[in-house]
């Protein structure tokens, strides 16, 4: 049992639902005997099936790579059999689905949606350069649409800053994954990611534009009235962090990976502090 446990990833399940609740925080104004327990829960819930079915499927593909690299994970160590990987992925996919259907038809097609853009991720464009790397900015940000929807018949406003929480997450995921791309290109050998196919120097170009239209776009919702002052202050911080990330992404990748992943928790702070 401990070995399915492992596959899941918990603690990224955990950190994904983050976003989930942040979202219903956000619709509630803070106010939480406002918030639709049930259906953020729920919402919750899928969210953790689906990270978890993709962790898991993640592990079954790479399961030969891992012999090498990871042989502590639990299908290279013989905790679970590779078939009863596959299954358990598959089950946890389809109980995702149905529960998202339960929720809303949006939510189940979100989750259809981001099913799809993972088996492409998976088996086509992981290792295929700027693609890959949209695709998980994608799923990544993505998690604040499917939040909204999920409280979206209790708060139909909520779509706008939601709106605003993907848009963020999108640019900022995106530069952070290059970063990462430019931080592994000793040990990635053989795969086509960007800064293979365009080199260290122009790759970090495309990130710190990725940076930097998150950068531009965070004071939008201040100047339209969704958040107030304290959003402006808090994501103000958070562009700093990020100016500085892209201002070393030259010299230090991994230092810049790290100072993103910063900038998007304060930034996350500051759409929670802006309903105040």
């Amino acid at each position: 049992m401990y070995g399915y446990i492992q596959l899941l990833r918990p603690k990224n399940c955990l950190m994904a639902i983050l976003s989930i609740i942040a979202v219903s925080l956000v619709a509630a104004k803070l106010d939480l005997y406002s918030i639709p327990l049930i259906e953020v829960l729920a919402a919750s819930l899928v969210v953790f099936m689906f990270t978890g079915a993709g962790n898991t499927l993640n592990d079954y593909l790479d399961r030969n790579i891992d012999r090498k690299n990871h042989p502590e994970r639990p299908i290279p160590a013989g905790k679970v059999k590779p078939r009863n990987a596959a299954a358990f992925s598959g089950i946890l996919f389809i109980a995702a689905i149905i529960l998202g259907l339960w929720l809303s038809l949006y939510c189940m097609l979100i989750i259809l949606i981001n099913l799809a853009i993972m088996l492409a991720y998976e088996f086509k464009t992981k290792s295929m350069g700027l693609s890959g790397n949209i695709m998980i900015s994608w799923l990544t940000a993505s998690l604040f649409l499917f939040g909204g929807l999920a409280v979206l018949e209790k708060f139909p406003e909520i779509m706008v800053p939601v709106l605003f929480m993907f848009l963020l997450s999108f640019f900022a995921t995106l530069g952070r994954e290059i970063a990462k791309d430019i931080q592994d290109m000793a040990g990635d050998e053989g795969r086509k990611t960007l800064p293979m196919k365009i080199g260290k120097k122009r790759a970090g170009y495309v990130a710190s534009i990725a940076f930097l239209i998150g950068i531009g776009l965070s004071p939008l919702p201040y100047i339209l009235g969704i958040f107030g002052f304290f959003f402006l202050v808090t994501v103000l911080f958070s562009d700093a962090i990020f100016i500085y990330a892209a201002f070393i992404l030259s010299r230090n990748a991994e230092k810049t990976s790290e100072s993103a992943k910063l900038a998007m928790f304060a930034a996350l702070l500051a759409f929670l502090l802006g309903v105040i």
